[in-house]
Protein backbone atom coordinates (compact mmCIF):
# COMPACT_ATOMS: atom_id res chain seq x y z
CA UNK A 1 0.00 0.00 0.00
CA UNK A 2 2.72 2.55 0.91
CA UNK A 3 5.66 3.18 -1.73
CA UNK A 4 8.89 4.12 -0.19
CA UNK A 5 10.27 7.45 0.42
CA UNK A 6 12.91 8.74 2.01
CA UNK A 7 12.35 12.81 3.54
CA UNK A 8 15.36 14.74 2.97
CA UNK A 9 15.52 17.01 5.91
CA UNK A 10 18.66 19.82 5.80
CA UNK A 11 19.65 21.78 8.95
CA UNK A 12 19.73 25.18 10.36
CA UNK A 13 22.46 27.55 11.11
CA UNK A 14 23.50 26.10 14.04
CA UNK A 15 23.03 22.37 12.81
CA UNK A 16 19.87 20.88 14.05
CA UNK A 17 17.32 19.44 11.65
CA UNK A 18 14.75 22.35 10.22
CA UNK A 19 11.52 21.92 11.16
CA UNK A 20 12.08 19.71 14.24
CA UNK A 21 11.44 22.81 16.78
CA UNK A 22 8.46 22.61 19.10
CA UNK A 23 7.73 25.88 18.51
CA UNK A 24 9.50 28.77 16.83
CA UNK A 25 10.92 31.27 20.00
CA UNK A 26 13.05 34.30 19.02
CA UNK A 27 14.55 36.05 22.18
CA UNK A 28 16.64 38.79 19.91
CA UNK A 29 12.74 39.38 18.50
CA UNK A 30 11.01 38.62 21.69
CA UNK A 31 8.08 36.27 19.74
CA UNK A 32 6.85 33.06 20.15
CA UNK A 33 5.01 31.40 17.16
CA UNK A 34 2.97 28.17 17.55
CA UNK A 35 2.47 25.36 14.94
CA UNK A 36 0.11 23.96 14.79
CA UNK A 37 -0.79 20.43 13.17
CA UNK A 38 -1.36 21.17 9.15
CA UNK A 39 -1.05 24.93 9.38
CA UNK A 40 1.79 25.62 7.26
CA UNK A 41 4.20 24.94 10.40
CA UNK A 42 6.68 23.65 7.71
CA UNK A 43 6.75 26.65 5.60
CA UNK A 44 6.84 29.33 8.79
CA UNK A 45 9.86 27.19 10.34
CA UNK A 46 11.96 27.51 6.86
CA UNK A 47 11.10 31.07 6.96
CA UNK A 48 11.56 32.16 10.34
CA UNK A 49 14.60 29.81 10.70
CA UNK A 50 17.25 32.86 10.85
CA UNK A 51 15.64 34.29 14.04
CA UNK A 52 14.94 30.66 15.67
CA UNK A 53 16.42 30.30 19.49
CA UNK A 54 14.36 27.73 20.86
CA UNK A 55 16.10 25.33 23.07
CA UNK A 56 13.80 22.66 22.09
CA UNK A 57 13.94 19.63 20.01
CA UNK A 58 10.66 18.96 18.80
CA UNK A 59 11.11 15.31 17.09
CA UNK A 60 9.40 12.84 19.68
CA UNK A 61 11.04 13.71 23.06
CA UNK A 62 9.99 13.21 26.83
CA UNK A 63 9.42 16.76 27.69
CA UNK A 64 10.59 17.38 31.38
CA UNK A 65 8.50 20.04 32.29
CA UNK A 66 5.14 18.45 31.26
CA UNK A 67 6.43 14.94 32.32
CA UNK A 68 5.33 13.61 28.78
CA UNK A 69 6.56 12.97 25.13
CA UNK A 70 6.04 15.79 22.93
CA UNK A 71 6.69 17.26 19.53
CA UNK A 72 6.71 20.44 17.53
CA UNK A 73 3.16 20.97 17.86
CA UNK A 74 2.75 22.30 21.31
CA UNK A 75 -0.69 23.59 21.88
CA UNK A 76 -0.70 26.76 24.29
CA UNK A 77 -2.27 24.85 27.23
CA UNK A 78 1.31 23.16 27.41
CA UNK A 79 2.95 25.87 26.53
CA UNK A 80 2.18 27.78 29.68
CA UNK A 81 4.13 24.55 31.63
CA UNK A 82 7.62 26.15 30.27
CA UNK A 83 9.87 28.66 31.58
CA UNK A 84 9.45 30.59 27.85
CA UNK A 85 5.51 31.63 28.70
CA UNK A 86 6.92 34.30 31.65
CA UNK A 87 8.97 36.12 29.28
CA UNK A 88 5.95 38.29 27.73
CA UNK A 89 6.41 37.76 24.23
CA UNK A 90 4.80 38.12 21.25
CA UNK A 91 2.54 35.46 20.53
CA UNK A 92 1.28 34.15 16.92
CA UNK A 93 -0.28 31.40 15.50
CA UNK A 94 -1.68 30.29 11.98
CA UNK A 95 -5.14 28.54 11.99
CA UNK A 96 -6.65 26.76 8.62
CA UNK A 97 -10.49 25.90 8.24
CA UNK A 98 -11.06 22.43 9.47
CA UNK A 99 -12.49 20.68 6.36
CA UNK A 100 -8.52 20.70 4.66
CA UNK A 101 -7.12 20.77 7.80
CA UNK A 102 -8.94 17.10 8.39
CA UNK A 103 -8.36 15.72 4.99
CA UNK A 104 -4.60 17.15 5.07
CA UNK A 105 -4.31 15.35 7.82
CA UNK A 106 -5.38 12.53 6.25
CA UNK A 107 -2.82 12.04 3.80
CA UNK A 108 -0.61 12.87 6.60
CA UNK A 109 -0.82 10.59 9.03
CA UNK A 110 0.02 7.79 6.11
CA UNK A 111 2.96 9.89 4.90
CA UNK A 112 4.46 9.50 8.65
CA UNK A 113 3.18 5.90 8.75
CA UNK A 114 6.12 5.54 5.66
CA UNK A 115 8.90 7.97 7.12
CA UNK A 116 8.63 7.81 10.74
CA UNK A 117 10.42 4.45 11.55
CA UNK A 118 13.33 5.88 9.67
CA UNK A 119 13.98 8.68 12.18
CA UNK A 120 16.65 8.51 15.22
CA UNK A 121 14.86 8.59 18.78
CA UNK A 122 16.63 9.79 21.67
CA UNK A 123 15.66 7.01 23.69
CA UNK A 124 14.62 3.37 22.77
CA UNK A 125 11.33 3.74 24.80
CA UNK A 126 10.49 6.73 23.18
CA UNK A 127 10.33 4.96 19.49
CA UNK A 128 8.68 2.08 21.03
CA UNK A 129 5.98 4.28 21.88
CA UNK A 130 5.82 6.61 18.68
CA UNK A 131 5.62 2.35 16.98
CA UNK A 132 2.69 2.11 18.81
CA UNK A 133 1.27 5.00 18.31
CA UNK A 134 1.45 4.74 14.08
CA UNK A 135 0.56 1.07 14.38
CA UNK A 136 -3.09 2.24 16.10
CA UNK A 137 -2.75 4.88 12.99
CA UNK A 138 -2.49 2.34 10.77
CA UNK A 139 -4.71 -0.29 12.02
CA UNK A 140 -8.04 2.63 11.54
CA UNK A 141 -6.32 3.55 8.43
CA UNK A 142 -6.45 -0.19 6.89
CA UNK A 143 -10.12 -0.84 8.74
CA UNK A 144 -11.01 1.89 6.56
CA UNK A 145 -8.83 1.33 3.22
CA UNK A 146 -7.87 4.23 3.19
CA UNK A 147 -10.53 6.05 2.34
CA UNK A 148 -11.08 9.30 3.16
CA UNK A 149 -14.85 8.99 4.24
CA UNK A 150 -14.79 5.69 6.24
CA UNK A 151 -11.76 6.61 8.10
CA UNK A 152 -13.08 9.46 9.19
CA UNK A 153 -16.78 7.61 10.28
CA UNK A 154 -13.54 5.55 12.86
CA UNK A 155 -11.70 8.58 14.25
CA UNK A 156 -13.69 9.24 17.83
CA UNK A 157 -14.14 12.13 19.28
CA UNK A 158 -11.58 11.35 22.15
CA UNK A 159 -8.98 11.22 19.20
CA UNK A 160 -9.75 14.87 18.08
CA UNK A 161 -10.14 16.79 21.72
CA UNK A 162 -7.39 14.47 23.70
CA UNK A 163 -4.10 15.88 23.35
CA UNK A 164 -2.67 13.52 25.62
CA UNK A 165 -4.27 10.17 23.55
CA UNK A 166 -1.76 9.43 20.86
CA UNK A 167 1.26 12.30 20.30
CA UNK A 168 1.00 11.24 16.65
CA UNK A 169 -2.49 11.79 15.79
CA UNK A 170 -2.27 15.75 16.47
CA UNK A 171 -5.94 16.61 14.84
CA UNK A 172 -6.98 18.86 17.35
CA UNK A 173 -8.68 21.81 16.81
CA UNK A 174 -7.03 25.24 15.92
CA UNK A 175 -8.13 27.34 18.89
CA UNK A 176 -5.69 24.42 21.37
CA UNK A 177 -3.03 26.61 19.93
CA UNK A 178 -4.42 30.04 20.33
CA UNK A 179 -6.93 29.81 23.26
CA UNK A 180 -6.62 28.60 27.10
CA UNK A 181 -9.79 27.93 28.99
CA UNK A 182 -11.67 29.76 26.81
CA UNK A 183 -9.31 32.82 26.39
CA UNK A 184 -7.22 33.96 23.70
CA UNK A 185 -3.49 34.04 24.42
CA UNK A 186 -2.12 34.54 21.65
CA UNK A 187 -1.66 38.30 20.59
CA UNK A 188 -1.96 37.58 16.81
CA UNK A 189 -3.46 35.08 14.53
CA UNK A 190 -3.15 34.37 11.22
CA UNK A 191 -5.03 32.13 8.31
CA UNK A 192 -3.45 29.89 6.26
CA UNK A 193 -5.88 31.27 3.28
CA UNK A 194 -4.54 34.64 3.44
CA UNK A 195 -1.09 33.30 4.31
CA UNK A 196 1.31 36.23 2.42
CA UNK A 197 -0.35 38.98 3.26
CA UNK A 198 -0.77 37.57 7.31
CA UNK A 199 2.67 36.61 7.60
CA UNK A 200 4.09 39.40 6.33
CA UNK A 201 1.61 41.31 9.23
CA UNK A 202 3.42 39.23 11.47
CA UNK A 203 6.83 40.38 10.49
CA UNK A 204 5.70 44.31 10.39
CA UNK A 205 4.44 43.24 13.90
CA UNK A 206 7.67 41.73 15.69
CA UNK A 207 9.97 44.25 13.06
CA UNK A 208 10.94 41.48 11.20
CA UNK A 209 11.71 43.25 7.51
CA UNK A 210 9.13 41.81 4.79
CA UNK A 211 10.65 38.70 3.31
CA UNK A 212 10.29 37.11 0.18
CA UNK A 213 8.29 33.53 -0.01
CA UNK A 214 10.20 30.38 0.80
CA UNK A 215 7.76 27.41 1.10
CA UNK A 216 8.11 23.84 2.33
CA UNK A 217 6.49 20.45 1.87
CA UNK A 218 4.37 21.66 -1.33
CA UNK A 219 2.59 19.40 -2.14
CA UNK A 220 0.58 18.16 -5.38
CA UNK A 221 -2.61 17.66 -3.75
CA UNK A 222 -2.87 21.42 -2.74
CA UNK A 223 -5.12 23.17 -5.11
CA UNK A 224 -4.37 26.80 -5.96
CA UNK A 225 -7.64 27.52 -5.82
CA UNK A 226 -10.94 26.61 -4.95
CA UNK A 227 -14.14 26.14 -6.82
CA UNK A 228 -16.74 26.36 -3.87
CA UNK A 229 -18.21 29.70 -2.57
CA UNK A 230 -16.00 29.91 0.68
CA UNK A 231 -12.77 28.83 -0.96
CA UNK A 232 -12.41 25.76 0.53
CA UNK A 233 -10.13 23.20 -1.41
CA UNK A 234 -10.98 19.55 -0.72
CA UNK A 235 -14.85 19.62 0.20
CA UNK A 236 -15.74 17.73 -3.42
CA UNK A 237 -13.45 14.74 -1.89
CA UNK A 238 -15.45 14.06 1.11
CA UNK A 239 -19.18 13.14 1.55
CA UNK A 240 -21.88 14.73 3.20
CA UNK A 241 -21.45 12.35 6.10
CA UNK A 242 -18.11 13.74 6.16
CA UNK A 243 -18.90 17.33 6.56
CA UNK A 244 -21.75 17.08 9.11
CA UNK A 245 -18.86 15.17 11.65
CA UNK A 246 -16.35 18.05 10.74
CA UNK A 247 -19.00 20.76 11.13
CA UNK A 248 -19.51 18.84 14.87
CA UNK A 249 -15.59 17.92 16.28
CA UNK A 250 -14.75 21.88 14.61
CA UNK A 251 -17.52 23.34 16.27
CA UNK A 252 -15.50 25.88 18.23
CA UNK A 253 -13.33 26.43 15.36
CA UNK A 254 -16.08 27.39 13.17
CA UNK A 255 -17.29 29.96 15.43
CA UNK A 256 -13.82 31.17 17.31
CA UNK A 257 -12.43 31.98 13.61
CA UNK A 258 -15.73 33.01 11.43
CA UNK A 259 -15.02 29.98 9.01
CA UNK A 260 -18.02 29.08 7.39
CA UNK A 261 -20.05 26.17 7.72
CA UNK A 262 -21.03 24.11 4.27
CA UNK A 263 -24.65 23.07 4.85
CA UNK A 264 -25.77 19.28 3.95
Amino acid sequence: MFSLEIRIRSTDIKGRPLGWFMMIISRAKKFVMFLPWKTASQTMVLRLEPFNESPYSAFFYFNSYLHRVVHQHLTCAEFVCLPESRLGYFMASFVRNPYDRVYSGFHQLQKDIREQPRCEYPNAWIRDLVMRQLTDNFSQLCQAGFQFDRWLALVGDEQIHDIGRNSNFPLHPSHYWTHVAEQQTVDFVGRVERFEPDFQEFLSRVGVAPMEPRNANVVNLEGASASNPFGYRYLDRMNSRSIDRINRLFERDFDIFGYERVAT
